[in-house]
């Protein structure tokens, strides 16, 4: 393995961490501070694979304090800002593999080994992934509004009757009728809206929408997709996420679309191995 530079652990405290693969041409782009501010990221090469590495130390990630570290976030936020700023980077250059955030190697050598034992997935990766993004759009259910638009449709509604007493029971039974059908009428359009995106894509995930700590719940996350897209046709995805949007702003629907990223939702699985550490709690020999 040639090292354009190299990244060696200067303690046995220390290990390699590593931020991504990428293609030779991104060396020139190299630079600057890694995860701490004292020691610079650099490169491991290997048949024309480079890992893009800082040395790092290892007791912060899998010693005694490791629990409480990962478990703080003013510990936590600087060192995933670096991760993603340093992947970032490199994506201006070259086509990546980002490694998952506290991935660490015991040694440059154990680096080596993972990469002549994954070369072929990573170098076809690589391949498939150039002249292409990744792009999130996510979908917002405003509920309140939903649940009024459905309320206002419904026949029931506009037959209640004008005594007060039994057109506010009716009313009650009516809109939990409504606050039921809603997460129904939310999937169904959830699915629409996927199937229109996901034409203009190469690729695309679903993944879990997560829960919001909104007030009052007055927006909950119904929608949360990756699109891979080649990198000509982003401008025309993105005006398609505003037009398909529009269209069900008013039923209650917000659309939000965010990106390049870099591509984790769209890397092969190359599978856990002695070799490497994907969390910050395990380290390779």
């Amino acid at each position: 393995m040639s090292q354009e530079p190299t990244c060696m652990p200067d303690s046995a405290a220390d290990g390699v961490y590593l931020f991504c693969f990428a293609c030779p041409a991104v060396l020139p782009a190299i630079g600057g501070p890694g995860l701490e501010d004292t020691r610079g990221v650099s490169c491991e090469v290997a048949g024309g694979i480079v890992a893009v590495v800082a040395p790092v130390n290892v007791e912060e990630y899998s010693g005694p304090a490791s629990e409480a570290n990962l478990r703080d976030l003013a510990w936590m936020a600087p060192r995933a800002f670096h991760h993603e700023t340093v992947i970032e980077r490199v994506m201006r250059g070259s086509p990546v593999l980002p490694a998952r955030f506290g991935t660490i190697f015991a040694s440059p050598e154990s680096v080596a080994r993972f990469l002549e034992r994954h070369h072929l997935a990573i170098t076809r990766f690589l391949e498939s992934i150039t002249g292409k993004e990744e792009w999130a759009v996510k979908g917002f259910l405003e509920r309140s509004r939903a649940e009024k638009r459905l309320l206002e449709a419904d026949d029931r509604f506009l037959r209640l009757p004008s005594s007060p007493g039994i057109r506010y029971m009716q009313l009650q039974r009516l809109r939990a009728d409504v606050g039921r059908a809603v997460a129904s009428w939310a999937g169904t359009a959830v699915q629409a809206i996927g199937k229109e995106l996901e034409s203009e894509a190469v690729d695309v995930r679903a993944m879990k929408p997560r829960a919001l700590d909104v007030p009052e719940k007055m927006f909950e996350e119904i929608a949360n997709w990756a699109f891979l897209l080649c990198r000509d046709t982003v401008e025309h995805f993105r005006e398609r996420v505003e037009h398909v949007g529009a269209r069900y702003r008013e039923e209650g629907v917000h659309l939000e679309v965010s990106g390049p990223w870099p591509p984790y939702n769209f890397c092969p699985s190359l599978g856990d191995d002695e070799e490497s550490a994907h969390s910050p709690a395990e380290m390779s020999d």
